[in-house]
């Protein structure tokens, strides 16, 4: 039995009522060329695992923390394509992606799905390099009148688990290989 905060993020993710393929209009053409093969990767991803599709993702574009963050902000992608973007950030720590992380955690007109995502990819990202500072974040989460933000927060908490082995539990993988299947 899946918990409500993953059926509805599913759920969530299954509505593509908005046509995926107008974004970034304004973007340099090579970039719109690779914001277009990333997407369609996003949308048909790879079997397997987040490191998978990092290597895919890697493969079609030069910065792929800069694309991710657009396929992520562009409200015209479908809820799925946003997600596995902002997943795939924690795979690219970096002050950029740090702030484009807090900046929509803290982004109360954005949606809770998408917010939830953000804290869990910047907890999963950046805990083992700054464990108070993203415990500090994570923190007032925890009470959240969002329910799915508050879960999010919750498995945001178990990055800072100082006896987490290597290779050991991840929290977002299970949502992931939801995700990552057809």
């Amino acid at each position: 039995m899946r918990t409500l905060p993953v059926t509805l993020t599913l759920l969530f993710a299954s509505l593509g009522v908005v046509d995926a393929e107008t974004t970034s209009q304004n973007a340099p053409v090579g970039l719109q060329q690779e914001l277009v093969q990333i997407r369609q990767l996003l949308i048909n991803p790879p079997e397997g695992e987040l490191s998978d599709l990092k290597t895919a993702v890697s493969s079609h574009s030069a910065d792929p923390a800069h694309a991710l963050m657009q396929l992520a902000a562009d409200q015209t992608n479908l809820a799925r394509v946003r997600i596995l973007s902002l997943a795939l950030l924690s795979e690219y720590p970096g002050p950029e992606v740090k702030a484009y992380l807090l900046s929509l955690v803290s982004d109360e007109s954005a949606h809770p799905t998408f917010r939830g995502w953000a804290l869990q990819s910047y907890a999963r990202g950046f805990a083992d390099a700054e464990p108070e500072q993203v415990k500090d974040t994570v923190t007032p989460y925890l009470s959240d009148l969002e329910p799915g933000l508050r879960a999010r927060a919750e498995m945001s908490m178990e990055y800072m688990v100082k006896n987490r082995s290597t290779g050991g539990s991840d929290p977002m993988k299970p949502m992931i290989s939801l995700l990552l299947q057809d």
